[in-house]
């Protein structure tokens, strides 16, 4: 009498694997197919997943739902379902038991090929079995993490590089023995890669002249240079790009916050700290020292958005003052709209109620033009937005950083005479330390380029009408955001016509100040 074959579907899962420790699904398949031959177990379609089954886990596995809603379905349709071991189906207690009681109610049985074992779940002490590999898979998984959150840790006071390499950089590995005794890559140097590092030079030397995102965009395109993947580089990823701290060999320390209330997650800086690896600019054939690097970097990140300012990154700007104007009803920002006017013309509409229009936009053009070029014809108004304002205090913090720093050689160079002095003098170097950081980074700031005179090109008040003139428009969208903030010559804001003493586009204005 011929013996009936048993059948069975295999689930196959493996983790995200930079360490070469994991079975790929192919590896588990094929010591699934070994033991089954071995058996005489026919194997049919198979599920597979590749991501985590911890709690802490963000990717779905999309195979490993299909699998339960075959089971829970009666769809499921073998005798067996097939699992490399256990921690495969999940490392989630609960899940984990759902799944034994999904196979359970169909009569199916858990075969595990690291156990060479078949798992009968309508025998308790099958079942108790499969329950306490799941309580072991997720104190492996917990265990796991806190290492990986503990190596993380220590790599981010170290400055050691680890995840994705930044673009501009690249990383030598060291071959080590893993826990397990195998032999897996670990990061040892990252280094700036010169073809792709004069690229980067490229992007941040040419922000601080002036270029649009956009216009970069536009000429990468046309010269064939692309990410690592090929892709082009678009205008949100050149923005991300010119603000990688990394390119100044510091690097951020992130904690993801969870918001109660609608559970997304939200990244939030803890603080930055020196890197292990060098400036971008820093290898033979640099066209700029990394120092002149580190001025140019934080040159730029002003133009991008420090303090609230920020150039127009796309490139097409067309409209001086669009996204600058308020709405007094909503102060709500107010773009330029097309066939907004009777005539088919343009208009400022209000973007985020429509509470109001200005049907006149070359007249508030022509108003605000008006009030900016008399401000930029003042000679004072470079001086009071450049260096000279800040003089006493940069004098000031120069000082107190010559203080701090004669301290801390002198804490470093004492030598300690006992075990309680010794932990006294790292106090000491720690705070001193902490307020020297602090003194650079005000430095930093004091010393920043003159923002204005970055974006308009200087001369004598007669010729202010004509520097304006050939001034690009994403530069004049620049200043007029700029200037025109309550703390300045004021935030532009829009009222409705029946507020107003007339429908007249400077009657319509309100210049709110602070």
């Amino acid at each position: 009498m011929t013996a009936v074959r048993l059948t069975g579907r295999e689930y196959l899962r493996v983790s995200f694997d930079r360490s070469g420790e994991e079975r790929s699904n192919d590896d588990q398949q094929s010591d699934n197919t070994d033991l089954a031959e071995e058996l005489g177990v026919t194997l049919g379609d198979y599920y597979s997943d590749v991501g985590s089954s911890s709690a802490r886990a963000r990717t779905k596995r999309g195979d490993f739902t299909r699998l339960m809603a075959d089971l829970t379905g009666g769809t499921f349709g073998a005798d067996l379902l097939v699992m490399w071991e256990a921690s495969r189906g999940s490392r989630q207690p609960r899940e984990w038991l759902d799944l034994i009681d999904a196979c359970r109610a169909q009569s199916v049985k858990i075969l595990i090929t690291t156990h060479r074992r078949t798992y009968d779940l309508d025998q308790w002490r099958d079942r108790h079995a499969l329950m306490e590999e799941s309580l072991k898979a997720e104190a492996h998984s917990e265990e796991t993490s806190e290492r990986v959150i503990r190596t993380l840790k220590r790599n981010f006071e170290k400055g050691k590089p680890h995840g994705l390499i930044p673009y501009g950089y690249a990383r030598t590995y060291t071959q080590v023995r893993s826990a397990k005794g195998r032999l897996v890559r670990r990061p040892d140097k990252q280094l700036p890669d010169p073809a792709e590092a004069l690229n980067v030079i490229e992007l941040f030397t040419r922000l601080a002249s002036g270029d649009s995102l956009g216009e970069i965009e536009r000429d990468w395109k046309e010269r064939g240079i692309t990410t690592r993947k090929g892709a082009e580089f678009s205008v949100s990823v050149l923005s991300q790009t010119a603000r990688r701290i990394s390119y100044v060999g510091k690097r951020v320390r992130m904690k993801t916050v969870v918001n109660e209330k609608t559970g997304k997650r939200k990244n939030v800086v803890l603080g930055e700290t020196d890197a292990a690896w060098p400036v971008i600019a820093d290898f033979d054939g640099s066209p700029i020292s990394p120092e002149e690097f580190v001025e140019l970097f934080h040159e730029v990140q002003t133009l991008l958005g420090a303090n609230g300012r920020r150039t127009n990154p796309g490139g097409g700007a067309q409209h001086v003052f669009t996204l600058t104007v308020r709405c007094a009803e909503c102060l709500g920002p107010m773009t330029v709209t097309r066939h907004a006017t009777p005539d088919g013309g343009q208009a400022y509409t209000c973007r985020n109620k429509g509470c109001l229009r200005v049907n006149d936009k070359d007249g508030l053009d022509d108003y605000l033009t008006e009030i900016i070029l008399a401000y930029l014809a003042r000679p004072e108004v470079y001086a009071s937005l450049g260096d000279d304002r800040d003089s006493d205090e940069l004098r000031t913090v120069r000082a107190q950083l010559d203080v701090k720093r004669s301290d801390l050689d002198a804490t470093r160079s004492t030598e300690a005479e006992s075990l309680a002095h010794e932990a006294r003098l790292a106090k000491r170097e720690d705070k001193l330390t902490g307020e020297i950081r602090q003194l650079e980074d005000r430095e930093r700031a004091l010393t920043r380029p003159n923002p204005l005179a970055e974006l308009f090109e200087q001369g004598p008040a007669a010729t202010v009408a004509r520097r304006w003139a050939r001034t690009p428009i994403h530069r004049q969208r620049a200043i007029a955001k700029l200037l025109l903030n309550p703390e300045l010559l004021g935030e532009v804001r829009i009222r409705r016509t029946r507020d107003s003493v007339s429908a007249e586009v400077r009657d319509r204005v309100v210049w709110h100040r602070e």
